[in-house]
């Protein structure tokens, strides 16, 4: 079995971090030297370089959020034309936001379910009431499968354009996906015009970071384009010994022979030195009070210094292509391989204290866990687009075929909690005293079992978006996907090796209309089914899972003014989701619970107010249950865990004009988020609702230089952000302090 090699010793990973920043540091020094003479760009909080993906998205994708995406339909059909919920967030809004990672980059849009976990590891967010950050996630239309270990795909937000929210199910176009969407994340991509900046960036939690990115033309034709971003950091987060410190790169080169001919060729190169920030809680402590009065700290790490870990290396390398035969076919071909290796070691806690005596000590019963992944994914995505026009109708027919194969080895090993006692044995962890914490005496674990994951796929679409009179649009779509799982778990003290394997097939579909009807508004009804193979594993009492199932209707409403940037949309949807698969939090064992139905309706606005004044708000309601459940996981009739019945987002922003004199260049924002309570598995913990606030502010001058400062969570709330059951919760983000300077030509 193939596996990546093993890194050193955190505190060696981490004294490399002074080095990277150094190195990026002196790149776009001399970068900046090389490019003097090139075109300055404006310095507006509300006016980015151009750094779309695509030429046809810039003009529509300016300001705080965009209008314009090729993720709902892969093809260029316009958002409020499309009938399917869509949002675009662009990289102003991400900017201006002071986003860190994809997933804070979502939680100002209506529907999603984002941070329920802080953790460094990875993003976890929830879309219409399901988990899409496992199964909806993409990057630049091409899926990011989860590995179901650590080897979580992770992307930086600087490296991308945008990011586009598709609700509801889209297995129809893009195969195996979460039945309340997909997340396609759309990078940057070499331009012909010259543009390029630094940033330094400086934050709490001793946060440093640098980051540049350069593009433009290499020749005096503008075939040959290309694009360097990269990014160091060297940073702490609000747990004690977690860090958080990245190198990351992605070199680009773009080819235009012809006008008609596109090749753009990626590589991209992501080093993570982190800890984990996930640190699993009691209730008891976190959400009500211990006996002594007192809560656990925030910033409590459970595990070890010096042995807690993670540590991700990921490379990706691919092409997109595309080719216009003529005015009716289009051609395009995406393709990228992506390696990955994570090494994950972590002392930590699952199981609750061991007792609450009034005046203490608390113990925190602990477990050990060491895992080394491999993880290798292709994809290749192949469509010809035809574009026919009869009369009054007007159709854009897609016809694609993709193919993807994983492969996904790991070295898992685990030590026991602690006893209920808390008197360790020579096996088990030994417990930790939250409010004074004694490092140094753990159980290091050996490797007990060798995984061989090996997944294969493949889709056959066909769709046709149908313009009749240029009022109505309809939506037909189909698609056959054949998919294949095959593990094999070796118990290395044994040598016995388990198999099990699994062969799925299954056809989904989509159909909707869309009317355009006058004052900007258009009403649109879709009906939607997913698929979603569950991997090979064994279930609570034998055999193998069924794939999940999902189907969903959505009515809504969009309304575009004509000749405004203000865009709007009401939806109204109901998504069921059958053969659920779920872990008991007793047995720890899986079971396919049967049904999860999740009903709700989604209201989400920007409004251009005024050419200086921007509002972006959202509601979202969303009846979830858990309709039908398993025999190790009787939660029949309980709400499924993380998924609040109300969430609500409210961010304005105003840029100070040419009457404001020497203020000129002001830039101001700041936003509140809400959170309803949720529960856990069982709903027997209840989490309180939270509202937070976060601000912006930016001054632009000299053409060239901007000063910005992001704060999130404002008053620095403290609160638990999510539960899985009564011993394990999460604390949310207390408040980051980010300040950035920045210099653009």
């Amino acid at each position: 079995m193939k596996r990546g090699r093993s890194g050193g010793s955190s505190q060696t990973q981490g004294s490399r971090q002074p080095f990277a920043l150094t190195a990026l540091a002196l790149a776009v020094s001399v970068q900046a030297a090389y490019a003097q003479t090139s075109a300055p760009a404006t310095g507006s909080e509300t006016t980015l370089p151009t750094v779309s993906v695509r030429a046809d998205t810039v003009a529509e994708n300016y300001g705080p959020a965009g209008k314009k995406s090729t993720s709902g339909t892969k093809s260029d059909v316009p958002i409020e034309d499309t009938p399917q919920s869509i949002s675009v967030i662009t990289a102003d809004q991400i900017r201006s936001q002071g986003s860190t990672t994809v997933e804070e980059s979502l939680r100002y849009s209506a529907g999603v379910r984002t941070q329920p976990i802080v953790d460094t590891r990875r993003g976890t967010f929830y879309i219409r009431g399901f988990n899409a950050a496992q199964n909806g996630q993409y990057l630049d239309g091409l899926k990011l499968p989860w590995s179901g270990g650590y080897a979580y795909w992770d992307i930086d937000p600087y490296s991308l354009e945008r990011v586009d929210i598709v609700r509801g199910p889209s297995s129809v176009l893009y195969g195996q996906t979460s039945p309340g969407g997909l997340v396609n994340q759309v990078s940057k991509r070499p331009q012909a015009e010259s543009s390029n900046e630094i940033n330094l960036s400086f934050g709490n939690y001793n946060r440093k970071e640098v980051s540049g990115d350069f593009t433009g033309a290499l020749d005096q034709d503008g075939k040959v384009l290309y694009r360097v971003t990269a990014l160091a950091r060297d940073s702490g987060t609000q747990t004690d010994h977690a860090d958080d410190n990245r190198f990351f790169i992605a070199p680009q080169i773009t080819w235009r022979p012809t006008a008609d001919t596109n090749f753009t060729f990626y590589t991209q190169v992501l080093h993570d030195d982190a800890g984990n920030s996930a640190n699993f809680l009691p209730a008891l402590g976190t959400i009500t009070p211990l006996a002594n009065g007192s809560k656990i700290p925030t910033s409590l790490f459970t595990g070890e210094p010096g042995f807690d870990r993670f540590k991700r290396e990921q490379y990706v390398a691919g092409y997109e292509f595309s080719h216009r035969v003529n005015d009716t076919l289009t051609l395009r071909q995406n393709l990228r391989y992506a390696h990955q290796y994570a090494s994950y070691e972590n002392i930590g806690s699952n199981s609750g204290l061991v007792a609450n005596p009034p005046n203490g000590p608390y113990l925190l019963r602990r477990l050990g866990l060491r895992s080394s992944e491999s993880f290798d994914v292709f994809t290749v995505d192949n469509q010809a687009q035809v574009k026919v026009k009869h009369g009054i109708f007007d159709h854009t027919i897609l016809a694609g075929v993709d193919y993807s194969w994983s492969h996904f080895d790991r070295l898992l090993g685990q030590t026991a909690v602690t006893p209920a006692s808390g008197i360790p044995t020579a096996t088990t962890e030994p417990p930790l005293n939250i409010f004074n914490p004694q490092y140094g005496n753990f159980v290091r674990t050996a490797y007990q079992t060798d995984s061989d994951v090996r997944r294969s796929q493949i889709g056959f679409y066909l769709q046709d978006m149908l313009r009749v009179a240029d009022r109505f649009v309809f939506q037909a779509a189909g698609r056959y996907d054949k998919a294949r799982v095959d593990t094999d778990t070796k118990t290395l003290a044994t040598g016995a090796v388990a198999n099990t394997g699994t062969n799925d097939g299954k056809f989904t579909g989509r159909a909707g209309v869309l009317w355009e009807g006058p004052y900007g508004l258009s009403p649109y009804f879709s009906y939607s089914t997913s698929f979603e193979p569950t991997g090979a594993t064994t279930l609570f009492g034998g055999g193998t899972p069924k794939p999940t199932t999902g189907k969903q209707y959505e009515a809504g409403l969009k309304f575009q003014p004509a000749g405004s940037r203000s865009f709007a949309q009401l939806s109204l949807f109901n998504l069921t989701q059958e053969n659920v698969l779920t872990t008991s939090p007793v047995s720890g064992q899986f079971s396919q619970i049967g049904e999860v139905r999740s009903r709700g309706v989604e209201l989400e606005g920007t409004w251009a107010v005024t050419p200086n004044l921007n509002v972006l708000a959202s509601y979202t309601y969303t009846d979830a249950e858990v309709t039908a459940a398993g025999p190790s996981a009787p939660n029949a009739g309980k709400t499924p865990q993380y998924i609040p019945k109300h969430m609500a987002s409210l961010w304005a922003d105003y840029r100070l004009g040419s009457n404001f004199g020497f203020l000129q260049g002001v830039w101001l924002g700041g936003g509140v988020r809400y959170v309803s309570k949720t529960y856990d598995q069982t709903n027997v913990t209840e989490v309180p609702a939270f509202t937070l606030f976060d601000l912006a502010a930016s001054y632009s001058f000299a053409k060239h230089y901007t000063l910005r400062l992001n704060i999130n969570n404002l008053f620095d709330k403290t609160y638990v952000a999510a539960c899985d059951s009564a011993t394990n919760c999460y604390y949310g983000r207390r408040r980051t302090i980010i300040g950035t300077a920045s210099y653009r030509w």
